[in-house]
């Protein structure tokens, strides 16, 4: 199949969008397809070679209709066209993108990353939810990544074929050959003695920083000594709020008295990033709306083999077990501090929860991935053109 994928973010540009779309082009590109990647013009590095996807940065960030117009050229050869959604990956998130399904030739199909609406332009009302309909409804096609956004869409009078198919990690388990933990640490200052906390991601305000930031300061004032190791770039490329909400934790993290006990890592490659995660203790993912599978962050903990304390999801998610391969809590400091202390007080049901992590994880292989994507792909072409 020649498969065009449209993304408001792909690398080097940062974002879990970004890193979801090369993941699957270049999965899809191993599988034989021609795929073509249409993107934002500050993306002109990325590289181009036989065996990757084709990257054409030809959109501008405002993604007007111009540069609609310019996704219509590059695609109309296609035989099928992705289009990746996430409510802040388009920079503004203005009215055009919502409308491309219906100004491309080929069959196109939606990814909605989260259902949240764009911001559009102030006062825009309850146009910014009609939006992400509008995209969904002008496609022939709809991808999910979580059975919460499946149900969601489901109930959605006129909604094309919904097929729900999850997301990988965007950090495989792949550390340096020379990795050691305690290295890792000692050459950071970290003493043996030290509890070392993780959280990894961007500092967004829905991920629950703030009060992992208060757990920090209540387990310090029972005299543990505990770390907290922020793991990556604090802020995307594309949603200028994740500089507000990064801005406003440092604040938090000063009044606390604990910004001596926070360890900023700043971007990291890959390689790089997976050492981090693997030189922690326990990871804490406080979500304030819940953890889900849509999140990559909690499944790069999981394809680590972490013990990952996070907050319960806001639907019944069987995989999701317990004390077994997850800590699930309440999104409040108190439920935060006590889950630390009863995993740090219990060796064995870190082991436990560990081995439980690695084993779900297997769940979420990206060849596993490509390989649904192209069935639904092919299904739609072929409804298309009966």
């Amino acid at each position: 199949m020649k498969i065009g994928i449209v993304t408001g973010e792909y690398p080097p540009l940062k974002g879990g969008v970004g890193d979801y779309t090369h993941a699957i082009a270049v999965n899809l590109t191993e599988r034989g397809h021609n795929v073509r990647v249409i993107t934002d013009q500050r993306c002109i590095h990325a590289d181009n070679q036989s065996n990757h996807p084709i990257v054409r940065p030809i959109a501008s960030s405002r993604w007007s209709w111009l540069d609609i117009w310019r996704v219509h050229v590059a695609t109309t050869d296609l035989d099928i066209v992705n289009i990746q959604y996430q409510a802040a990956a388009y920079g503004s998130m203005r009215l055009p993108i919502h409308f491309l399904p219906r100004f491309i030739v080929p069959p196109s199909i939606v990814t909605l990353h989260d259902l949240r609406p764009p911001y559009l332009f102030p006062k825009a009302g309850r146009l910014r939810e009609r939006a992400v309909w509008t995209l969904s409804q002008g496609a022939e096609g709809v991808i999910v990544t979580n059975q919460q956004d499946y149900n969601d869409c489901s109930a959605r009078h006129g909604m094309p074929p919904i097929e729900q198919i999850q997301i990988g990690s965007n950090i495989p388990c792949a550390p340096p050959e020379t990795f050691s933990a305690s290295k890792w640490r000692l050459e950071r200052g970290i003493t043996p003695d030290e509890l070392v906390l993780g959280y990894f991601g961007f500092l967004n305000a829905n991920k629950g920083i703030e009060t992992l930031l208060r757990a920090l300061a209540t387990l310090r004032s029972t005299d543990l000594n505990v770390r907290l190791i922020l793991i990556g770039e604090h802020t995307g490329s594309t949603d200028r709020q994740n500089i507000v909400d990064a801005q406003r934790i440092d604040r938090i993290a000063k009044q606390l008295k604990i910004d001596n006990r926070i360890l900023r890592t700043g971007y990291l490659a890959p390689t790089e990033t997976s050492a981090a995660l693997l030189s922690c203790d326990l990871m804490v993912m406080p979500y304030s709306d819940g953890v889900s599978f849509r999140r990559g962050s909690f499944l790069a903990c999981l394809a680590h083999g972490r013990t990952t304390i996070t907050t319960k999801p806001t639907f019944h998610i069987p995989e999701l077990i317990p004390l077994e391969n997850v800590i699930l809590t309440q999104p409040e400091t108190t439920d935060i501090v006590n889950a630390v202390q009863t995993v740090y007080a219990n060796p064995s049901l870190r082991r436990n929860v560990e081995e439980g992590a690695l084993r779900l994880s297997k769940q979420f292989k990206w060849s596993s991935i490509a390989e649904r994507l192209e069935a639904f792909f092919s299904d739609i072409i072929s409804n298309h053109n009966a």
